[in-house]
Formats: structure tokens, C-alpha cells, sequence
């Protein structure tokens, strides 16, 4: 991420992504409208990324929410203009980093139409009842994009916005574990979708021990290598079968790294000419 920082001919904090920058009307724009209103606290203004449209996450600079939002962990109100319709945001101020997680902006959103670069502008209001985000549209506000940009892939059917990493069919992922796999995988930021598997009783204890990927993420019969992250070590295993099942050699890295029922892997693919390799980001259960 880059930061504007408080800026005197702004005086508002900027947080946009990388490689995402604002052009000189956009800034005119910002300018305008706080003269218009005189805000008594500094606009946040920010970019939808792929994390934000993708599951509803969105880092906000640490040391802005501490001193104009809220000092500790806690809930902060979004809001249309008008005040017409209100979202609900849980702030988490402990997260590691100079960047705060907050969650709960799927449906603000989506109901705003937002897409991945869009610029948004949040004036921060206090009152007895807590503190409101309240939204000012931006017309234009998209990030000018480099070359060879290519925008994140929603779904054609629901015009919903396809997550960063793929599920086994007829998985799915309750919010607490949600939340967490949202934050790893995009601390990852594979350019490969990553296929993300919650354990189950066949994958770890029963008498075949396999895991099954998704027909969209695998072909059968391929040898490959499984490591962990930062790590030399490797497990030699083969996905054979119209099950896409990884047989032979699953059962050792289950017993080496002592996987357990409801512990999440994110299976991650890196080119490698010689041999298929994952890598595998282990998340147990107990940290969810």
C-alpha cells in the first residue's frame, strides 16, 4: 500500500493500493468538496481492491482509526449521504501491521454497484450514538489502470464477485473462518487461484486417507510435490482418478504435520518446469 499521508493541499488521509493513483481532477474534486462542507476531521479516502470486492475485508490505516475512529477494537456505522441506509463495519484495531482489518462491507458494496478501483470518500462524524462513515460518491472514481490491467472476475450469472481462492464443491466456510482465510490468502497474493480445504474425517483419520480437489482446479494422474511455506523440506504425492484424489503420499505430510479435524490448508500452485508443486498454508482450528 501507499499513503498520502495528511497532505496540507488535501488534508485528507489516502490510502490506495498499488499502483492505483488518483489524477489531478479527481484531487480537484476531493478539494472542492471539502471546502464545500469544512469537515471538522480529515476524509479517509481509499480504493475497492480484490480482497475488498471479493469478501468484504478492507485495511484501513491503523493510526487514521485510532484517532478518528475508534481506539480499540469496535463497530463502526457506514452511511449513504443522505442517511437513507446504513452499514454495519467491525473494525479490528489489533490486527498486526500499520493497517487495521475491517469486515462487513459485502453489502454496502454490492449495493453501491463499487468494483475493484473504485475511489471511495468517507467523512468521519461523532456522536453519542458512535461513529459514522458517511459516504460521498465520486463520479469518475476509478483508478486509472496501467497497461495489461485486468479487471477481478465476478460472476456472469449473479454479478456477484468470485472470491480470490476456490472451494471443493458443497464446502463452505462459516464467518469466523472466513474472515481468516480471507486475511492469509491476501497476504499470499498469488497470481494462481489458491484451492482452500477444510479437513474432514476422510481427509485425515479414515482407513484411504485422500484428498479431493475440484475438477476446475486439478487434472488426474499427475505427480506433484507438497511444501510448506519458507520451508525445504518436500512430500512426494500423486492425484489419480476421476476423483482428482491425492492419494499416495497425503497420508505421510497428514502424519508429519499432524493435521487435525477442522484445520484449513491452502493449497497454493507456484510454476515450477520440473515437478507440480504446492505449497501448502496450514491454519488449525484453534486459531480460528
Amino acid at each position: 500500500m501507499n499513503s498520502g499521508g495528511f497532505q496540507k493541499s488535501i488534508k485528507s488521509c489516502i490510502v490506495l493500493p498499488t499502483g492505483c493513483n488518483m489524477t489531478s481532477e479527481q484531487k480537484a474534486k476531493v478539494i472542492s468538496l471539502q471546502q464545500k462542507i469544512q469537515p471538522k476531521n480529515p476524509f479517509y479516502i481509499t480504493a475497492m481492491d480484490k480482497t475488498s470486492v471479493a469478501g468484504g475485508f478492507l485495511a484501513i490505516s491503523k493510526n487514521y482509526g485510532m484517532k478518528h475512529l475508534v481506539d480499540e477494537n469496535g463497530t463502526i456505522k457506514l452511511s449513504q449521504l443522505d442517511g437513507s441506509k446504513r452499514w454495519t463495519i467491525d473494525l479490528d484495531i489489533n490486527t498486526d501491521g500499520c493497517f487495521a482489518l475491517s469486515t462487513g462491507w459485502m453489502d454496502f458494496i454490492r449495493d453501491n454497484n463499487l468494483q475493484e478501483g473504485d475511489i471511495c470518500i468517507f467523512q468521519p462524524s461523532r456522536s453519542r450514538n458512535g461513529v459514522v462513515l458517511i459516504f460521498h460518491p465520486l463520479e469518475e472514481s476509478r483508478c486509472p489502470q496501467p497497461p495489461g490491467y485486468v479487471p477481478y472476475a465476478r460472476s456472469p450469472r449473479h454479478g456477484v464477485p468470485m472470491p480470490p481462492y476456490m472451494l471443493p464443491r458443497f464446502t463452505s466456510l462459516n464467518d469466523q473462518q472466513k474472515s481468516k482465510v480471507d486475511q492469509e490468502v491476501r497476504a499470499i497474493q498469488s497470481e494462481i487461484p489458491i484451492c482452500v480445504i477444510v479437513m474432514q474425517n476422510s481427509n485425515i483419520t479414515c482407513r484411504s486417507c485422500i484428498l479431493q480437489f475440484g475438477s476446475e482446479y486439478a487434472r488426474c494422474n499427475q505427480a506433484m510435490r507438497l511444501r510448506l511455506p519458507n520451508k525445504d523440506h518436500t512430500w512426494e504425492a500423486a492425484l489419480k482418478g476421476r476423483r482428482h484424489a491425492l492419494g499416495r503420499g497425503w497420508r505421510q505430510f497428514v502424519e508429519d504435520n499432524r493435521l487435525k479435524l477442522g484445520d484449513i490448508c491452502h493449497f497454493r500452485l507456484i510454476k515450477d518446469k520440473k515437478q507440480i508443486t504446492m505449497i501448502v498454508h496450514i491454519i488449525r482450528k484453534t486459531a480460528v
